[in-house]
């Protein structure tokens, strides 16, 4: 292993029009009976629509059957059992939204049984695009996650006619308000860029699946012509939110939200619901 990913394990996310996020260790050793399990690859996937194998996949079926993750291993405190594989890759199921989210990743964290502290952790859940910037059965490599709970909501038939939105920064009297507080509670998570901008080069050419289905179902969006194209990997930011939303004026405020956490440095790209209870 080189120097880089001795010294650089960090989590990275990769959103499918969803998501996914990556952490690094080195190669698994064989373990005593009293040492802890050395993990190689933390995956993590947030629902399930019923059993881990066998029926119609959600998030994590398809990890269990492909990354062959046999040994079940329980996990009390946490949502879900977690799975090994003899590689060294463990795979685990939160639950939806970030209260299950966090305490979930909490109660394998804290579990003596295992070594995680060279494991890359991998992200790897279901999310809406923004069509400005991808389209359906698109992947982004994630630089920031922000959340898009923490804060004040004045409902929007009751807000200042000069206001956007009635949504504002926690302890802040305006939406948008300058400065931004310059220590947060959780409203944004920066990554490694050196480690998401490796990660991107790897997969940008990676051909992503296309079918009939989603060619019709891209071509709705007139207007949009990142969300006409066919699936692609690139890198944008990821909005964490519990609740869903849709619509131009929503993905206006995601994306303001998002450019005034970044210091007008992010793109939203991707919703998603459980990352910063997961991060």
């Amino acid at each position: 292993m080189s120097r880089f990913h001795r010294h650089l394990v960090r989590t990275l996310l990769l959103f499918s029009c969803g998501s996914i996020p990556l952490f690094a260790q080195t190669a698994l050793p064989v373990a005593s009976p009293s040492a802890p399990i050395r993990i190689k690859v933390v995956v993590v996937a947030m629902f399930e629509r019923g059993e881990d194998t066998g029926d119609v996949p959600g998030e994590y079926q398809l990890w269990v059957e492909r990354e062959h993750l046999d040994q079940v291993l329980p996990l009390p405190a946490g949502y879900h059992h977690v799975r090994m594989n003899q590689d060294g890759v463990l795979g685990m199921l939160t639950g939806v939204a970030t209260a299950k989210a966090a305490a979930s990743v909490m109660a394998l964290g804290l579990d003596p049984r295992f070594d995680l502290t060279k494991a890359y952790w991998l992200i790897a859940g279901i999310g809406g695009g923004d069509p400005a910037d991808v389209s359906l059965g698109s992947a982004v490599w994630a630089n920031h996650v922000i959340d898009g709970d923490i804060g004040y909501e004045i409902d929007a038939r009751e807000i200042p006619q000069n206001w956007p939105t009635g949504f504002v920064p926690l302890r802040m009297s305006t939406p948008y308000e300058q400065p931004v507080r310059s220590q947060l509670d959780g409203e944004l998570y920066t990554l490694n860029q050196e480690l998401v901008a490796w990660a991107l080069q790897l997969t940008k050419d990676v051909p992503l699946a296309d079918s009939e289905e989603m060619r019709a179902s891209r071509a709705r969006f007139t207007g949009f012509p990142n969300a006409r194209k066919p699936p692609f990997v690139t890198r944008g930011d990821t909005m964490s939110s519990s609740t869903f939303w849709h619509g131009t004026r929503m993905d206006e405020w995601a994306n303001a939200w998002t450019r005034y956490y970044t210091a007008g440095q992010g793109n939203y790209m991707i919703a998603a619901m459980e990352d910063t209870g997961t991060l």
